[in-house]
């Protein structure tokens, strides 16, 4: 039998962003705590005052409802913590390599997790000291590499650093990460962006160079190379230690200016963007990772307002699109000390908080998984400043977030958790059978919203998110008033069913796919569509490479009964894929339905295909928008409009003619200023826009 399949040429013309807050259910918030000459921590000499600074911190963050921070650990070949190889920072006031008395990475993960709040291990890397001259007098310590390994170490004139190219130094980086992995409780290891300095190098790695390059390739791939090989090997020692720790960089914001280079990987640079290339100066190549998998996330610095040769509004958008193209996740991180400097570079920015609010807006704006990301540097630039707190708390993190999950990665199903009897005055218990590697999401549903529609799948009624068995009711939420629930959160970041203070548990009952069909082949963008399930708060599409669903391409939460499979760029031609859908319903343990094969694309069962190109786009004529589509021949279509996470907002039938159609944009539901997944479908073709109502 012939198949038809439709190749899709998606033109995206006249789109502006001009967001209004929103407050999503998930979202990284999260704020970088520099302690490299005490930027952001410490400011005291003792112990118990640096304890109080930090204390006073990480209150502040938690008030403005944010809910991680990277917290630097090992900024110059030293330790904010008892490292096995390396010795303690000069920075806590000591001289390097003086023990201080106290742990501040074991102390800032325990009061992180006490606030519910996720604690990343912020790293450099290479960096040994930014001074040409190294370590010298009282802090000339017996662990330093100048003593130990000083053949580890190459000379710039204002940096020394451990050389890339050397297999000890990319071991000693892998034990010093599974040490940190393997002590402390830990959510995240994050790297900054000092790989090779800046300036570049001309011939201080010359030894290497000819001892260890490869004939047959040139010394930029080379030292690239380097730096990507190193990833990759503590990439693997945390799939090995601790898989749940989210492993990220944070490069340079503009990957290359070079379009020969985005040429080869197939990858068009953002228009209009001057600045630094970082591929070849520093060599740092983040497609290198997203395209091997060696990083969880990336968070860019992105450190220019929206505007001008770095546009934040270009520069955004690109790196949420890239990290999708390779399934992974986009946090951009924003130039908040900026924000609090003032001085010529820093015009508008300079207590401008309209800036970065609206950055956040165009971060939410760009994602297309539904994990957008907010990462501030630095935290003192903004922890204390209630101008900028008062605005972000009030239209911006109006609500508490759940921070996105490693969604590809298989986990195993959690059960409901089994409250301990009546409150104990203010405070609700419960046990759970996995004690350890779980976290709670609490919500607090006023008692005539409880049969609301996805009650538990927003923000609205989230109020604490712990690490504890435990949860002492908010001001103005009793059980008399408001239906207590607590979902178990895996340390992937996966949310289960929720069980409700008060209410009996009920009996799973799974949906039944209906399209497409089993052993179905089909396009890319495709709307994978199942049954609805009575009180039902939210589903789970999930897409896998394998059957056994170990090797899996997403998870995706949605409250539709359908799920557009063009949010997810990382699907390939040619390729067979299964799926499933859980449901999720309040005192029900999760339930998974029956397991179908697609194909995508052209594989051998899809024989002569027929390839036809499709245009269509969107435009603002006199303040109104419009979608011009253009059609070989009179046909009617299906137009449904859906919001980023998959859920359908509006869907109509329309006539089109032969030629050009020109159709206002005008939909019930949709929200002023949001990104929007435009589906056009006729019995043939399908096209797939986004839009900005």
């Amino acid at each position: 039998m012939k198949k038809r399949l439709t190749f899709i040429i998606i033109s995206f013309l006249c789109l502006s962003i001009n967001v209004i807050a929103q407050s999503p259910k998930r979202e990284m918030r999260a704020t970088w705590i520099a302690t490299v000459g005490g930027i952001d921590f410490p400011k005291n000499s003792t112990a118990v005052a640096q304890k109080t600074e930090m204390l006073k911190m990480l209150d502040s963050i938690a008030s403005l409802k944010m809910n991680a921070v990277f917290f630097q650990v090992r900024s110059r070949c030293d330790a904010m913590y008892n490292s096995a190889y390396e010795p303690w920072s000069s920075d806590l006031k000591g001289s390097r390599g003086q023990n201080p008395g106290w742990d501040p990475l074991e102390f800032v993960v325990n009061e992180c997790h006490k606030r519910g709040l996720e604690c990343h291990a912020w790293l450099n890397p290479y960096r040994y000291n930014n001074s040409g001259s190294g370590w010298t007098g009282s802090n000339n310590s017996p662990l330093n590499y100048e003593n130990t390994h000083p053949d580890w170490l190459l000379h710039y004139s204002s940096y020394i650093i451990l050389d890339p190219a050397l297999q000890e130094v990319q071991q000693q980086i892998k034990n010093i990460v599974g040490d940190i992995i393997s002590k402390y409780n830990v959510d995240g290891i994050i790297f900054d962006d000092y790989f090779y300095p800046y300036g570049g190098t001309t011939d201080e790695d010359a030894a290497s160079v000819a001892a260890l390059k490869p004939a047959d390739m040139n010394v930029y791939d080379w030292r690239r190379d380097n730096i990507n090989r190193m990833v990759a090997a503590v990439y693997d020692t945390i799939q090995a230690v601790s898989p749940w720790v989210t492993f990220g960089i944070s490069p340079f914001g503009i990957w290359t200016t070079n379009s020969s280079v985005a040429a080869a990987e197939g990858i068009e640079l953002p228009a209009g963007i001057t600045g630094g290339n970082m591929y070849q100066e520093i060599y740092c190549d983040p497609v290198a990772w997203l395209k091997a998998g060696t990083v969880d996330y990336i968070s860019p610095q992105l450190y220019w307002k929206i505007g001008g040769s770095q546009d934040y509004n270009k520069l955004c958008p690109w790196w949420a699109n890239l990290a999708n193209r390779f399934g992974r996740q986009f946090y951009s991180s924003m130039a908040l000390y900026r924000y609090n400097e003032n001085n010529s570079s820093n015009t508008g920015y300079y207590k401008n908080v309209a800036e970065f609010k609206n950055q956040t807006l165009i971060n939410r704006s760009s994602s297309n998984d539904n994990a957008p990301g907010a990462v501030f540097y630095n935290t003192l630039a903004w922890v204390n400043d209630e101008s900028f707190r008062n605005e972000f708390r009030a239209n911006v993190f109006q609500h508490l977030a759940l921070a996105p999950s490693i969604h590809w990665k298989p986990a195993p199903e959690q059960e409901p958790v089994s409250f301990t009897g009546p409150p104990q005055g203010s405070v609700i218990s419960w046990t759970h059978a996995n004690d350890e590697n779980v976290m709670y999401a609490v919500y607090a549903v006023p008692t005539a919203k409880r049969n609301e529609s996805n009650a538990f799948s927003k923000s609205d009624y989230l109020v604490a998110i712990t690490y504890d068995k435990k949860f002492t009711m908010i001001t103005g939420a009793s059980t008399s008033t408001h239906k207590i629930a607590v979902s178990v959160i895996d340390r992937y970041g996966n949310e289960y069913a929720p069980r409700v203070f008060g209410e009996s548990a009920v009996t799973p009952t799974a949906t039944t796919l209906t399209y497409p069909a089993d052993n179905a082949a089909v396009v890319k963008s495709t709307l994978f569509q199942w049954k609805a399930v009575p009180n039902a708060d939210c589903y789970v599409w999930q897409l896998s490479r394998n059957q056994q669903f170990t090797d899996l391409v997403c998870s995706m939460e949605t409250t539709d009964i359908k799920y557009n499979s063009g949010l997810q760029t990382s699907i390939a031609d040619n390729t067979a894929y299964w799926w499933r859908v859980k449901t999720r319903k309040a005192n029900a343990n999760d339930i998974w339905s029956d397991v179908r094969k697609v194909t995508v694309g052209t594989v051998s069962n899809v024989e002569n295909i027929v390839f036809e190109t499709l245009t269509a786009f969107v435009c603002k004529e006199g303040g109104i928008r419009y979608v011009h589509i253009q059609t070989s021949e009179a046909v009617r279509a299906n137009i449904s409009v859906y919001s980023i996470v998959g859920q359908c907002v509006s869907s109509s039938f329309i006539n089109l003619s032969a030629g050009d159609n020109r159709i206002p944009l005008s939909f019930n539901n949709v929200l002023d200023g949001i990104m929007y997944l435009m589906k056009i479908q006729t019995n043939n073709n399908q096209i797939t826009l986004k839009i900005t109502n």
